[in-house]
């Protein structure tokens, strides 16, 4: 696995056992069990907690110790790519505005696709399609006979609404299992048109808006009436459930600091119950706009060159933190076609999953040259990336699903030499998929010229059993304190040690205390010291803390 810092990091390959993310509700946690609580960060009561390297609400006080972030590993070939079949729905790109979720022995995926129009390259939005995979590798497009797409039925669409033809341009999904209605068990945002009579009362003749719906099996759906972003246009990057509330992330139409026009910026949407959904929304994350002038700068040679939000933000809950990615689209001129915008992604975390904040300021994660879309003999085109909520732990592996399209000329909506529909050569869409060991997105580790260093954890609020784990290389130079929130060292717990291994390197390593154990500090609030030693182990590295109930519990 590669890695930006000079400390190694180990690649394992094992069988593809998933610890679900929290996929909305997906993963199911005992309700016996007390929650933690971090009383400083603002983060939701959790009954598990992980202190991710990479964020610094988690630990706020270091010393000596550089983050190191982690290079993910991309696969070269797309998982899913566009159908070879002349009158399939997703003949021209499999868009990965989408959602891969993982449930006893298959991955299922939900997606955005393209099919072609014309040969001279006219091109259209179809219906949200459907893919099945048993590795999350290699995947068939099932037949599931709802939709009659150009007179046939032997097609993996999904019905959704009174015309189940009409065009999504982008969709997330969720499994809930906390709902107790079972017809509820899944839930899904999609984008769709706006309403006729919507149309005519706000002067549009198109505009993309975020609609629900729900579904006992995720196959068969059933549209509700509430739209998510109201007569505001949103494209949208996921769905997720954080805080004990559904968050819908999106980039919009906005006005910043003194009613100027914003560009792509992300911002969210809030439901308590999935049914009622909130009209005002939150600024989730924003790029900086120029000091003079600002705006959209899409269609036409309009706008600033600058970095904008494509989609908002892809992000998933892992109890304590919500943990995403960032379309960084590069405005430029020309906007489509060889020299034109390029999208990386960003890397961003949140504590009460509406307000993110960028782990490394301006610094792609993923970069488009890392997992390019195929490429077109003759021609030097860019790729555009994009962020979901489809962030997997799959055994000692986190995958990261994303989308790469193929940013070619296009002759734009409504002109009429295209009788309303897109013209684009050469237009490609695919889903991609990148990895790293699992939750290591980022080492704290040493300066090159420092032999010791160390940090502090945020408060911790204990439950009546608790154990601790790292994720760490090097482990023999950590050593672990626990004290309490005035950071005064609590007697018996000076000199945790998690015990040696062949190779120094786990991912669930049990710190131990001599004589001791957590659950004497039930009900305390408690803040973890970790020293970094280069004399007993050349290169320690931190990537993570997880506290989970005690197995005597």
């Amino acid at each position: 696995m590669a890695t930006s810092s000079p400390y190694p990091t180990r690649r394992h390959h094992l069988l593809p056992v998933v610890r679900p993310l929290l996929f909305g509700l997906g993963a199911a946690l005992s309700t016996a069990a007390a929650p933690f609580q971090l009383p400083d960060t603002g983060a939701p009561a959790s009954t598990t907690v992980v202190l991710l390297a990479i964020d610094d609400h988690a630990f706020p006080l270091r010393d000596n110790l550089a983050l190191y972030l982690t290079t993910p590993t991309v696969r070269a070939e797309p998982v899913l790519q566009p159908s070879v079949d002349p009158n399939a729905p997703d003949n021209a790109a499999t868009h990965f505005y989408g959602s891969v979720i993982r449930e006893e022995n298959r991955f299922r995926m939900w997606y955005y696709a393209v099919h072609t129009v014309s040969t001279e390259g006219a091109i259209g939005v179809s219906p949200v399609c459907y893919a099945e995979s048993i590795d999350g590798e290699i995947w068939t497009r099932p037949h599931l006979g709802q939709v009659d797409w150009k007179g046939n039925r032997d097609n993996n669409l999904v019905a959704l609404g009174p015309d189940p033809t009409e065009a999504c341009s982008g969709v997330s999904v969720i499994r809930d299992d906390t709902d107790p209605d079972p017809a509820r068990r899944y839930k899904m945002v999609f984008g769709k048109q706006i309403e006729t009579a919507a149309q005519q009362r706000l002067g549009v003749s198109r505009r993309w808006v975020v609609r629900t719906a729900v579904s006992p099996d995720g196959l068969t759906w059933t549209q509700l009436p509430q739209v998510v972003s109201g007569d505001q246009f949103a494209e949208l990057s996921s769905l997720y459930h954080h805080n004990g509330l559904y968050v819908v992330n999106s980039h919009i139409r906005s006005h910043g600091e003194g009613d100027r026009q914003e560009g792509r910026q992300g911002y969210a949407w809030v439901s308590p119950d999935f049914t009622h959904w909130l009209p005002q929304s939150a600024p989730s994350f924003k790029t900086a706009e120029p000091l003079d002038g600002a705006g959209w700068g899409t269609h036409g040679n309009s706008g600033d060159d600058y970095t904008q939000v494509h989609l908002g933000v892809g992000a998933t809950s892992l109890g304590n933190v919500a943990i995403g990615l960032y379309g960084m689209w590069h405005q430029r001129q020309p906007n489509w076609g060889e020299g034109g915008i390029t999208c990386d992604l960003g890397l961003l975390l949140s504590q009460d999953g509406l307000h993110f904040n960028e782990v490394v300021k301006g610094q792609p994660y993923l970069r488009s040259e890392q997992s390019p879309a195929k490429p077109v003999a003759g021609k030097a085109y860019p790729t555009i990336l994009c962020q979901t909520n489809s962030i997997l732990n799959v055994g000692d592996e986190t995958w990261i699903y994303h989308g790469r399209w193929r940013n070619v000329d296009f002759q734009q909506l409504g002109s009429p030499t295209n009788d309303g529909t897109n013209v684009a050569q050469n237009y490609w869409g695919g889903v991609a998929l990148a990895k790293l060991p699992r939750d290591r997105w980022g080492a704290l580790a040493l300066w090159a010229e420092s032999d010791q260093g160390s940090l502090w954890t945020t408060p911790i609020t204990l439950p009546a059993a608790a154990a601790l784990t790292a994720n760490a290389a090097g482990l023999s130079g950590l050593t672990f304190l626990v004290a309490d929130e005035r950071f005064n060292p609590i007697e018996g717990f000076a000199a945790g040690r998690a015990p040696a291994t062949d190779d120094n390197d786990q991912f669930d390593a049990a710190v131990i205390w001599a004589g001791h154990d957590l659950a004497e500090l039930a009900g305390q609030t408690v803040r973890l010291r970790v020293s970094f030693d280069r004399g007993t182990a050349p290169n320690p590295q931190l990537f993570a803390l997880n506290l989970t109930p005690s197995s005597d519990e």
